[in-house]
């Protein structure tokens, strides 16, 4: 059976399902409840997402599963007096969000970490700030690890040297917001034992001066050689952080993560908050793991895989692969088919980084595919994208169809020979349309080095949907913080990225322009890519995604009407309440009740005075996988730019 055959038979089922929700499965064969709602939401405009995208005004739940859909004179009959019944005066109800790409465990302990925002400035602009976390420290231990995070890598240039100015006797790691990105001090390369003959390690390099010796930028897994001696941080920390990022998410309307890399380590935080009645979160992990055809390594992964088999919240049944680096200047290890300019229109001999063997990749997909697991992998570049694709070809040749769900991440630039194979191979596109605007990441850093054939591709989502891939939607938090918002890459920020793929930042001197217009989607396709469709890359559409009878009770309440309402409003939509599993899990303060009240992601911007300095980069795959690249065998070194 095809991909295109199976998505239309569950279709179908599912517009059965849908027609007969709104016909008359709210109530019990003769018309009246069985038994009083606990939770009742009316006099709203409920999008159910659901096959026929059909729109209701109420909806009853009864402990956690969905039994009523339709007008509100119908759902009356589940009111009992114990019922709580949430009056939505005419706002959205939406499926809960599901973020599928995110990293809330790895991502949270930025949340205590020095930050630099992710705002343009050079090493003499940031060295005072630097200085300025130093200070306010209160009786650091003399050896303490100074981090420095959200460090903005575009154009950006800096050495161990420039770090010393800090401390010689303290180490300094500052992290790029990119996660592919690192600048360190002597003492940190001291402590990493990286010297004049450190070979690079297998996926990164370390950049070295004429002489062969380390300026101190490590690119992708070559981090990895200093994060591996950096103290980590206590069960207890990680599970105090990673509740600060799950509350984020619950107030974006989120019920549902896909951790896009997530250890053993990571999985021990999920499962200790869940044993605490903390998690209040669904969780999909993707199973960090390295490109071998090891058997050790996929009985470690059918595992840990099994230990949460039979979880209420947590699943464990994706393996994520990290494949190449990012596009930007100077970093530039995303693998291209084509080369990188020059900056001024000159081919060079950099095709970016090739981070795996094709027949290693093929036999490791293959293997993976085989044993069930949802194979979820970053590529920037269309070489990476194309060399994926004949992995999963291969799979299917090898094992014939299965229902894996298969995701390729990010996609900022895909061979238009390669659009259709998507659909065709049932894989899925994961695009983070955050990003899709014309900024420094985009133009300034990425346009002069990009044939420009390439560069009209960038995140081609309009030309993937119309091929018949499916789009499913994540942000890939903690790429994208604002000193004034740490979680501004929500589902409604970026539908308005998708729809208009427009910069609505008023100072920007990009402000107003397009990035690649016939790459924009519907609405419709957002909302979809982050409820249904996302559902669906997580194997649950049969449990939630859509609001319909028998159903699980996750949703999320937005103050404005999303199909009446201007694009550029999606920026100023607030969520008011999450629910799930028929809980309450957020409830937005008083403040928040009016529409258009609070300041909302992008268009924040305009009105803190932050403009370009602050948007962000991507993606933050790389950084957590510096430990285990670290392991790598290496290769010779290098002198690179």
């Amino acid at each position: 059976m095809s991909a295109n055959t199976r998505r239309s038979i569950l279709g179908w089922l599912a517009a059965i399902a849908s027609a007969a929700t709104l016909a008359g499965l709210v109530s019990c064969g003769d018309g009246v409840a069985s038994s009083p709602a606990t939770l009742v939401l009316r006099g709203g405009k409920v999008l159910t997402m659901d096959a026929d995208r059909s729109v209701a005004t109420a909806v009853a739940v009864y402990g956690n599963r969905i039994v009523a859909v339709g007008n509100d004179a119908a759902v009356a009959s589940y009111i009992g007096p114990d019922t709580k019944v949430v009056e939505l005066a005419g706002r959205t109800l939406l499926p809960g969000f599901i973020d599928a790409h995110i990293h809330p465990v790895l991502g949270a302990e930025r949340l205590g970490q020095c930050s630099m925002d992710g705002e343009t400035l050079t090493i003499e602009e940031i060295l005072p700030r630097i200085q300025a976390c130093v200070d306010a420290e209160t009786n650091p231990a003399p050896d303490k690890w100074i981090q420095v995070v959200n460090v903005n890598p575009a154009n950006f240039v800096a050495t161990a040297d420039d770090l010393d100015t800090i401390s010689t006797t303290r180490p300094i790691l500052m992290s790029g917001i990119d996660g592919h990105t690192a600048w360190v001090n002597h003492k940190a390369l001291q402590l990493a034992g990286i010297t004049k003959a450190t070979p690079d390690p297998d996926g990164g390099q370390i950049e070295r001066d004429a002489n062969g010796e380390p300026t101190g930028f490590l690119k992708d897994a070559a981090q990895g050689l200093v994060a591996a001696v950096v103290p980590p941080l206590s069960l207890a920390e990680k599970m105090a952080l990673t509740q600060q990022a799950l509350d984020l998410a619950r107030a974006r309307g989120i019920t549902t993560v896909q951790d896009a890399w997530a250890s053993e380590a990571e999985m021990e935080v999920y499962a200790a908050l869940a044993d605490a009645g903390k998690l209040k979160m669904r969780v999909r992990a993707t199973l960090a793991s390295e490109i071998v055809d090891d058997e050790a390594e996929y009985e470690r992964l059918i595992d840990l895989r099994a230990r949460f088999a039979n979880h209420p919240l947590i699943r464990a049944n994706a393996v994520k692969l990290f494949s190449d680096g990012v596009i930007e200047y100077p970093t530039q290890t995303a693998a291209m088919i084509t080369p990188y300019l020059d900056g001024k229109g000159n081919e060079t001999a950099n095709y970016g980084e090739r981070y795996f063997e094709q027949d290693i990749l093929n036999a490791y997909v293959a293997r993976l595919d085989a044993e069930g697991f949802t194979v979820h992998t970053h590529s920037i570049g269309d070489f990476t994208t194309r060399a994926v694709l004949d992995a999963h070809q291969a799979a299917r040749e090898q094992n014939g169809e299965t229902d894996n769900r298969h995701q390729i991440s990010h996609l900022q630039v895909v061979d238009p020979a390669d659009f259709a194979r998507f659909a065709e191979l049932g894989v899925i596109a994961n695009m983070q349309l955050f990003w899709a605007l014309p900024d420094v990441y985009t133009i300034d850093a990425v346009q002069p080095y990009l044939q420009p054939a390439r560069h009209r591709l960038m995140y081609p989502a309009g030309s993937l949907v119309r091929a018949g891939a499916l789009l499913a939607g994540g942000s890939d938090w903690p790429v994208d913080v604002f000193p004034w918002d740490p979680m501004p890459n929500t589902p409604l920020a970026a539908a308005f990225m998708g729809i208009t793929r427009t910069n609505p930042i008023p100072d920007d001197p990009l402000y107003g322009q397009v990035l690649n217009a016939g790459e924009a989607v519907t609405l419709d396709d957002m909302l979809a890519a982050y409820t249904i469709n996302a559902a669906y890359a997580t194997r649950m559409e049969a449990k939630h995604g859509s609001i319909e009878v028998g159903k699980i009770a996750d949703f999320a309440v937005i103050d404005l009407d999303l199909e009446t309402i201007a694009p550029e409003d999606l920026l100023y939509a607030s969520v008011q309440m999450t629910v799930l599993d028929g809980e309450v899990v957020y409830d937005a303060p008083a403040v928040l009740a009016a529409p258009a009240t609070s300041l909302r992601s992008v268009s924040a911007l305009a009105a803190n005075g932050r403009s370009r300095a602050t948007r962000r980069n991507h993606d933050f795959c790389a950084q957590i996988a510096q430990a285990a690249h670290a392991t790598h065998t290496p290769r010779a070194p290098t002198t690179h730019r």
